[in-house]
């Protein structure tokens, strides 16, 4: 008995056809997920293949880069390079592109030029029939990712300024650099008085406002070398340098305090008037830590608000044994 070996013939083929088709679905699929560009270019340069990324790095469509020569996305003279490049590839053999990374630029569809990294490679479908793919990288975008995250990692979110982190590097260098014949430093620990009840009454939106506003006006009563950090909350540490005595972080202090009297003008409410209390400790030499010098900043902010808030209290070994 024979059987018509025809069907099965056609069902191999419509199955093959299937996979191919579903292999192709799964890696565009893939390839439009990638974060970095993934480019296929025919024998001729023109281009056969641009994801996602790509579209996002360079600027141009997918519409508008097909079939186009690869070079509308190369400045001169890379784009003359190029195309000696492959002659030769093509011609004689030489120059093989590489899976090496290398650090190159780019130009976007507005013109910009900016640093990539390649990998470039080859695959021959059928003799003398090359694609040519390229994995690019926009090294702008990782100085961009670098930055935030440091950003992040160093600031505090809500108002910008240094966070403890910071803060505590800052100081550490700070009291490493003193010497007897250096100015000193200071350190004012600065807490709002009654700064809850504004949450509490206006929500936490006013609230917000209020410490950046604190912010800025703590901004205004330094000079660019000293630093103002927000250790959380309605909590901030202001740190003083070339302080020639601890009369002059005093003054600094009262400026302050001055400063956050004034009325602050948020939004639709009725203009809101706080204080603050302000603990000050000098230092003037490097045998003492930063976690001492806050310490002691925050010791003479509490006899502050002892004392009754809104009022300036240096720091002194006397008040340890109180």
């Amino acid at each position: 008995m024979t059987h018509d070996s025809q069907p099965d013939k056609n069902l191999c083929a419509t199955t093959e056809g299937s996979l191919v088709i579903h292999a192709k679905k799964v890696l565009d699929h893939v390839l439009d997920h990638v974060f970095d560009a993934v480019i296929m270019a025919s024998t001729d340069g023109r281009i056969t293949s641009f994801n996602r990324a790509a579209t996002r790095i360079f600027g141009y469509t997918h519409a508008e880069v097909m079939g186009q020569n690869v070079t509308l996305l190369m400045p001169e003279p890379h784009c003359t390079h190029h195309d000696q490049h492959i002659r030769h590839f093509l011609h004689w053999g030489e120059n093989i592109p590489s899976s090496r990374s290398r650090e190159l630029v780019g130009k976007r569809k507005n013109g910009e030029v900016f640093p990539i990294t390649l990998v470039l490679t080859s695959v021959e479908q059928n003799p003398g029939d090359w694609v040519f793919i390229a994995i690019v990288r926009d090294l702008t975008q990782d100085d961009a990712t670098l930055r935030n995250l440091r950003s992040t990692a160093y600031s505090d979110p809500l108002t910008g300024l240094p966070n403890r982190l910071l803060l505590m590097d800052r100081l550490s260098q700070a009291i490493r650099s003193l010497n007897r014949e250096s100015p000193g430093i200071a350190l004012l620990f600065v807490d709002l008085d009654h700064f809850k009840p504004i949450n509490d009454n206006f929500g936490h939106h006013v609230g917000d406002l209020v410490l950046r506003e604190t912010s800025a006006r703590l901004q205004s009563c330094v000079r660019e070398s000293d630093t103002i950090a927000r250790l959380g909350g309605d909590e901030f540490i202001v740190l003083l340098m070339g302080v020639e005595n601890p009369l002059s972080a005093l003054g600094i202090g009262e400026k302050i305090r001055e400063t956050l009297n004034a009325p602050f003008r948020l939004e639709s409410i009725s203009p809101l008037t706080l204080s603050a209390s302000i603990g000050v400790t000098f230092c003037q030499t490097h045998a003492i830590d930063a976690e001492s010098l806050i310490r002691q900043a925050d010791f003479a902010m509490y006899r502050a608000k002892a004392q009754g808030r809104n009022t300036v209290v240096s720091y002194t070994t006397a008040q340890d044994l109180r």
